[in-house]
């Protein structure tokens, strides 16, 4: 049997408000469509409520009970951004969710009691998702999505067992549903209670096409729900490819400082919300809305993706100080392109490598201070020319497996450590042989050489002009060859140091290219 679950946001509209700005929290908040003496309030907090503030009062009238009642306008910026984090804190639980009215959600519980144990944990993980994105939600669990959304406007967690639904619409008020009209234009509410209908018990038990006649579609389709009927099937949605947060502010922003500390609370909404379905931060894209209807936007590349918002905000702030914002910014958007982080498998006989995420944590925050073009890791250009070298993204290769006569070999390799770039020597030699050499730090007589070996390549790229240098300098050619020509020698000097040089036949210079260790 098919079970739904409802997660559903009271006054989402202001939890909304407070999500995006904590300052709100605990406060007399009412939202108006103007700010207005006269203007009657749309939405109340469950605070002014309990003070005895209700919508449609006026804002004179509600200030005359408290006040300390604040007014703010609706913001619909603030309504996506949590809508869509109460989504992606229903869907950390269950792969198949619907996305209904803003702050109101369904999810199929189907498969999920191989993992909980029963419906009451399901839900009690669900409320504890969603306030670990900032809101305070009510559950209900039913057969089908009409009763599960009436189980949580009641209120708090309810779980409407296989069964005995009847027993929970018997008593359930008409005035829960939020009727509205019928076809025809009438007031249902009012129109059933004339008939003297009070609970949706006593509407299960009259005739649909009696009801039809008298009150058009609307009645059979209430007659059906009394009676615990379904009429509208879970259409899943599909995965958000990018996570959002987006702002408006109250007054333009045109220094940075206070634009980061506004950007800090959205980043660690953001990487909560990732965090959740087991996600990073990769690339970063910013939105500003400025003064004088000006947008401006930005994207920051992330080398490492990493929820650690200290880093990103870092990143952020270098990218902005390059290139700032030319008007104070009103409204921000930032979004984020998810990524898998990489998986912490570890190999039995190796030595343990460093944890996934505090390693991306450390090459972002490296980043952040060098500049994400400036942190990789160094792998061969497709050339060859042997120098030439390219910075990827940072991948640490899977580890070698120890060979198994790795114990009997007791020999050590000496290890190159590659000078670049090549440092320019001085080489003397006898009948072309390098006898001594001397440089920077460097001088000793050779006591042994092996080589040369030519290398030479590119030279299929022709010659390159240079604008710059003056065509009769015979030492600083204008035109230059775009190939190579090299004579490699390794030396063993008398100061104990095997070199690895090399001597460019283009120029007739030596230079030193590594050192053994």
């Amino acid at each position: 049997m098919a079970r739904i679950a409802c997660i559903m946001v009271a006054d989402f509209s202001i939890a909304a408000l407070v999500r995006s700005n904590p300052a709100f929290e605990g406060k007399v908040l009412a939202i108006g469509q103007s700010l207005a003496p006269h203007a009657e309030l749309d939405t109340v907090s469950p605070h002014a409520r309990e003070l005895g503030i209700r919508p449609g009062m006026t804002i004179a009238q509600a200030r005359a009970i408290s006040s300390d009642l604040a007014v703010v306008h609706r913001s619909p910026a603030a309504e996506s951004s949590a809508h869509s984090a109460l989504l992606d804190a229903v869907e950390s639980v269950s792969p198949i969710v619907e996305s209904g009215a803003p702050g109101c959600v369904w999810l199929d519980l189907a498969g999920l009691h191989r993992i909980y144990n029963g419906e009451e944990e399901i839900t009690a993980e669900l409320v504890r998702c969603v306030r670990r994105v900032g809101m305070e939600p009510a559950a209900g669990v039913a057969a089908n999505k009409e009763l599960a959304h009436l189980a949580a406007r009641c209120g708090g967690v309810r779980v409407i067992e296989a069964g005995r639904e009847r027993e929970f619409l018997n008593w359930l008020p008409l005035d829960m549903l939020g009727l509205g009209k019928s076809d025809r234009g009438d007031d249902l509410e009012t129109t059933l209670a004339r008939w003297g209908m009070r609970r949706l018990g006593e509407l299960a038990r009259l005739n649909p096409d009696a009801v039809g006649t008298r009150l058009g579609r609307r009645g059979v389709e209430l007659v059906r729900l009394a009676r615990g009927g379904s009429s509208s099937p879970l259409v899943p949605r599909r995965r958000a490819e990018f996570f959002i947060e987006t702002i408006e502010l109250e007054y333009g922003i045109e220094n940075l400082e206070p634009l980061g500390f506004v950007m800090r609370a959205m980043l660690e909404r953001l990487a909560e919300r990732l965090s959740m379905r087991a996600l990073v931060a990769g690339d970063i894209t910013l939105a500003f809305g400025m003064s004088g209807h000006r947008s401006f936007s930005r994207r920051v590349a992330v080398a490492a993706p990493s929820n650690d918002v200290r880093a990103i905000l870092t990143l952020i702030n270098l990218s902005l100080e390059a290139a700032p914002p030319e008007a104070a910014v009103e409204s921000i958007r930032i979004e984020i392109a998810p990524r898998v982080p990489r998986p912490a498998q570890t190999d039995m006989f190796l030595p343990p490598s460093p944890a996934p995420d505090k390693l991306q944590t450390t090459i972002a925050r490296l980043a952040a201070l060098c500049g994400p073009g400036n942190v990789g890791m160094l792998r061969a250009e497709n050339s060859h020319r042997p120098e030439a070298m390219r910075l990827d993204p940072f991948a640490p290769p899977a580890a070698m497996p120890i060979p198994e006569n790795a114990a009997a070999k007791n020999v050590t390799q000496l290890v190159i450590r590659a000078i670049r770039p090549a440092r320019e020597i001085e080489v003397m030699c006898s009948r072309e042989i390098p006898e001594f050499v001397r440089g920077e730090n460097l001088g000793a007589r050779v006591i042994s050489i092996a080589g040369p070996w030519r290398r030479d390549g590119e030279w299929w790229l022709g010659f390159v002009v240079d604008m710059r240098a003056d065509s009769s300098d015979e030492k600083n050619p204008a035109v230059h060859k775009c190939g190579f020509v090299r004579d490699y020698y390794e030396l063993a000097l008398e100061d104990g140091g095997v070199y690895r040089i090399f001597r460019d036949l283009n120029s007739d210079k030596w230079f030193l290219d590594g050192a053994y260790d």
